[in-house]
């Protein structure tokens, strides 16, 4: 019978692969922290109507551009206080970008017409080829 003990050199062909679960560790960590994920804007200082036939008018995603109106008045496009000149000005640049997007205007319920009245006008002018006015649904 022939015992014959491993070489040293057949010890070194075990690969340790520790270090490299420590590097794929630290990678999948930082993609995680520096992913970005897509927040839906809010303005929480529009108060929303309630529809008494509890339907959303709202079903369409992507290609959508939203517009503020708070209570007194006062346009907010993307957390930004914009004047009506701006408003259009911003809706022009949207429209020559992508020219099927859709308009989501969020007025409050105790705005007055004119302001959402003035922000249909300034979408038709431009040539949006879709406006929806967004109210709160009840669930």
């Amino acid at each position: 019978m022939n015992c014959r003990r491993r070489s040293s050199s057949q010890e070194g062909d075990i690969i340790n692969i520790s270090s490299m679960i420590d590097v794929m560790f630290i990678l999948i960590i930082f993609f995680l922290v520096t992913t970005t994920f897509k927040e839906e804007e809010i303005d929480h200082m529009v108060n929303l109507p309630v529809d008494a036939r509890n339907q959303s008018l709202t079903q369409s995603t992507g290609n959508l551009a939203k517009i503020n109106i708070r209570e007194n008045g006062t346009y907010v496009v993307m957390g930004q206080q914009f004047t009506e000149e701006q408003v259009s000005e911003w809706t022009k640049q949207q429209v020559d970008k992508k020219p099927d997007i859709k308009v989501l205007i969020r007025c409050d319920q105790d705005a007055k017409h004119l302001y959402l009245a003035n922000v249909i006008s300034i979408c038709r002018s431009v040539g949006v080829p879709k406006a929806n006015i967004a109210v709160k649904t009840e669930k």
